[in-house]
């Protein structure tokens, strides 16, 4: 199953991306992308996203399935808010 995730951001896309980029190889995820859209994957997860002016729409292709959708959502507002107040 499948879920998409938007999340309006404030600041340069650029810079949103490089903390995400940051966070995620922290915590052992493959990121690849730019500033426009992108590709994640590690610890059964898979998503890409996409960046349009500043909304951060993350689309979940695959999670773990002891997870709840409520907790993926939770957990990816949660770090982009994180990441906007580091930078």
């Amino acid at each position: 199953m499948k879920k998409s995730i938007s999340v309006k951001f404030a600041g340069h896309p650029d810079t949103l991306i490089l903390k995400a980029r940051q966070a995620a190889e922290r915590n052992g995820l493959r990121f690849t992308g730019d500033a426009e859209n992108g590709f994640l994957k590690g610890l059964g997860i898979e998503a890409n996203y996409q960046v349009k002016e500043d909304v951060l729409t993350i689309n979940i292709l695959r999670k773990p399935l002891l997870l709840s959708w409520r907790i993926v959502e939770q957990k990816i507002r949660a770090l982009v808010n994180n990441i906007q107040n580091t930078v």
